[in-house]
């Protein structure tokens, strides 16, 4: 992410759609030319209108610039993340959507906290690589500690080297909910701030150390109150799940999880995870 930048907080419809009513690829990576959707000069009013409106996100001015991961004049771009919960799915239809996809590779139970590969995890990389679907992958961490969070990346590690990764492999850390209120091993953990910055940064250690772009999803909340943000590893791509019409973090992030509740064709489940991906 490049420093000192007005972020635009509000970004125009596209597909795939939301119901009314959710540093550099190494070695592994590959290049390739990928249709976009060219954003509009509508982007730039609503850019401009932030400017004069006086919306300033503030920016830690020690991360890094942001890392190339695609190769066009776009300054976003629209994509899903998807997991064994979103059913069989057609990537050639995807691709004509979806400018990127994450998906996701395993799970720790909050219960038993054992490792669990998602069941259609294989074959999402299978038919997104062939469709030429540019793709990163995530695991829903409840790591209590450093060395489960390890665990965690070398099992996303093992899994991937068969595939063409494009995107950030990526630690999601979030508390379980049941019945509206937080639970599992995770929260009942009562870690401390520095204690969860320390568990993501040691999972994105072990993502750079074989070569790939870490990356940390959480919520707006998470970031905000459960790490210690400056702290957080500078090359990691900031992934931010936010379900307002506006994104309420005030910091630096580079992906903006927008809606839990949206559409994508080639995918037949209720509801898809919605993201933009600000490049500038």
């Amino acid at each position: 992410m490049a420093q000192n930048k007005t972020r635009q907080k509000t970004a125009p419809k596209r597909k795939p759609t939301a119901k009314s009513g959710k540093k550099r690829t190494a070695s592994k990576s590959r290049t390739g030319s990928f249709k976009y959707n060219k954003v509009t000069a509508f982007v730039a009013i609503i850019a401009v209108i932030s400017i004069i409106s006086g919306i300033i996100v503030y920016h830690n001015e020690d991360r890094v610039a942001a890392p190339t991961f695609f190769s066009t004049d776009a300054t976003q771009l629209a994509g899903i993340d998807v997991s064994q919960h979103n059913g069989k799915i057609d990537w050639n239809k995807v691709k004509d959507e979806a400018d990127f996809a994450f998906i996701r590779v395993g799970y720790r139970g909050y219960g038993d906290g054992k490792i669990y590969k998602d069941k259609k995890a294989k074959t999402n990389l299978k038919n997104a690589n062939k469709n030429n679907v540019p793709v990163g992958v995530y695991f829903y961490s409840q790591a209590i500690n450093e060395k489960e969070a390890e665990k965690e990346a070398k099992y996303l590690i093992d899994v991937v080297k068969d595939y063409d990764i494009d995107l950030p492999l990526v630690i999601d850390f979030e508390y379980a909910m049941k019945n509206g209120k937080h639970t599992g091993r995770l929260h009942n953990a009562g870690l401390s701030n520095k204690e969860r910055t320390r568990l993501v940064n040691a999972f994105c250690k072990k993502v750079k150390d074989a070569g790939y772009t870490p990356g940390i999803y959480a919520s707006t909340y998470v970031y905000e109150t459960q790490f210690n943000v400056k702290d957080l590893d500078k090359d990691a791509v900031i992934w931010v799940a936010d379900y307002n019409k506006n994104i309420t973090y005030s910091g630096d992030f580079d992906i903006w999880q927008y809606s839990e509740y949206g559409t994508c064709s080639g995918i037949n489940s209720n509801d898809v995870d919605l993201n933009y991906w600000y490049l500038s």
